[in-house]
């Protein structure tokens, strides 16, 4: 290219890194400006801006620097070239480089590779161009290759290849990129996994509960309630990685075991019930009352004047009928509704059917436990015997000490693991056992189970028995079952001991 120091042109610079490697390599923002800027002045350009994006892939043309170069080259018809070190600053695919390159010439822009001087308009130039294009997106594909088979080999090897889910860190040991605990927020999301295990707390409620201990983001707020659900559910907690459509189970410390995690699932679904979502104020009959006069829901708010007390009305407009004398506190509703269970049994062939259910559910439970715990305790005591046989030589003299000192550490992982795999065994019977204990009182004693659930339980129960309960002047004057307890009503399989059934 001859130089042009007489004729003074407008240029745009554009400079681009993607990796700290790239930088030590000669491909930083400063260098290529400054070789850029070298052969704008040489070839008498006039560079007017240098467009920068710093950290981006060359894979995609979604970089807000680029776009807005382009848009200044379509803008401005005094630019007359825009100015790379290399084509690869601007695109790393075939694709993405043509259209770059179409647009600058529809533009009346030319295109110059400071590095690649062959490139030029001519249909040598261009067919160059192409190629070179080409070869950046092969080498960028056998780049995406490497990091795809790397980040496979780490997840084969029991490690997670990406970012650690809140509670684990990211971090290298002996040149190993491994997961592990989070010395500020490991204690904290595992209290919010215990909160959640009570049935007692929404999401919501523990992201606030916990932002007052120090629980926050990985940016320092408070955690938003997408991200606790799906904290919350994440089974990486107890181990499970999943990526890639791939599961296995991790070598990282695990917070929860299997059956806390199924349990959390279960609280989960009982939770989106009736599309039960946290308020200000929670109130339990929200969604199942309408009103018997006109046929609106019922809403629920704090009373203006005392701000104590919650209740219950009508949400219709006064000009459908006035509320007067039909607003009902919350606590003196929720209290008629659960006195109303006392009312509702199932018939003594259900109950007992139920609870030949249970045993069978029961047994079967058990048998599976005292199986599994039977193989790890042989492979404990076939353990422990290696062991012994190893203490015995080195006291005879014909072990070797540090030889024994790897035999017994590695016994000892073996022996930390075999214990750990019997707790959750128990943990999951004892899970068991507790499911069977809720089932049998349910089925015995509706009320009782009902009054001794959680909120979100209780409303479990709601959506179970009922699918709206009317009410008017203070009371409630019938309700309409769901279509499993109107068929179990007429086989005879439930009683309801009160005329405030109508059908």
């Amino acid at each position: 290219m001859e130089k042009l120091n007489d004729t003074i042109k407008k240029a745009l610079i554009y400079c681009r890194v993607s990796t700290e490697d790239q930088a030590r390599e000669g491909y930083s923002m400063e260098a290529q400006e400054k070789f850029c800027g070298k052969f704008a002045k040489e070839y008498g350009y006039q560079t007017t801006k240098v467009y920068r994006d710093e950290g981006k892939s060359a894979t995609s043309l979604n970089r807000a620097a680029l776009q807005d170069l382009l848009a200044q080259c379509q803008q401005d018809k005094s630019v007359s070239a825009v100015i790379v070190q290399e084509t690869d600053r601007l695109a790393r695919n075939t694709k993405d480089h043509l259209t770059i390159k179409a647009i600058l010439k529809k533009a009346d822009v030319k295109l110059i590779s400071v590095a690649q001087p062959m490139l030029d308009d001519s249909p040598e130039g261009n067919m160059i161009d192409t190629i070179l294009a080409s070869v950046n997106q092969f080498q960028s594909d056998i780049n995406g290759r490497k990091t795809k088979k790397g980040l496979e080999e780490k997840f084969n090897s029991g490690w997670w290849p990406g970012w650690a889910p809140l509670g684990y860190i990211n971090k290298t040991v002996n040149d190993k990129n491994i997961i592990l605990p989070d010395p500020e927020r490991w204690r904290l999301i595992k209290k919010a996994l215990k909160m959640y295990l009570t049935g007692n707390y929404s999401a919501l409620e523990i992201s606030d509960i916990l932002y007052k201990k120090g629980l926050t983001s990985k940016t320092g707020k408070k955690i938003c309630n997408s991200i606790m659900i799906n904290t919350l559910k994440n089974p990486f907690y107890y181990r499970l990685m999943r990526w890639n459509g791939q599961e296995k189970i991790g070598k990282h410390k695990k917070m929860i075991v299997l059956g806390e995690h199924e349990q959390i699932l279960a609280i989960m679904n009982a939770h989106n019930c009736h599309a039960s979502r946290r308020r200000k104020h929670n109130f339990l009959l929200r969604g199942f009352i309408f009103c018997d006069i006109c046929g609106q829901r019922y809403t629920a708010e704090k009373h203006r004047a005392g701000k104590k007390t919650n209740y219950y009305h009508c949400s219709a407009r006064s000009k459908k009928h006035s509320n007067k004398g039909q607003n009902i506190s919350a606590e003196e509703l929720e209290k008629m509704v659960e006195r109303k269970f006392k009312n509702v049994q199932f018939s003594e062939e259900l109950i007992s059917l139920t609870i030949e259910k249970i045993k069978k559910f029961y047994h079967r439970k058990k048998a599976e436990t005292e199986s599994q715990k039977r193989a790890f305790l042989n492979k404990k005591m076939n353990i422990e015997e290696k062991r012994r046989i190893a203490e015995e030589k080195l006291i005879a003299g014909t072990l070797a000490d540090d030889d024994f000192v790897r035999i017994r550490d590695r016994f000892r992982g073996e022996l930390k693991y075999i214990q750990n795999e019997i707790n959750e065994i128990e943990n999951k019977h004892d899970i068991d056992v507790d499911t069977a204990r809720e089932v049998l009182i349910f089925s015995k004693n509706i009320y009782k189970a009902y009054d001794i659930a959680p909120y979100e339980i209780k409303r479990l129960f709601l959506s179970f028995f009922w699918d709206k309960i009317w009410v008017r002047d203070k009371k409630i004057v019938r309700v309409e079952p769901t279509r499993l307890i109107d068929a179990l009503l007429r086989e005879k399989k439930i009683i309801i001991r009160s005329n405030w059934l109508r059908r």
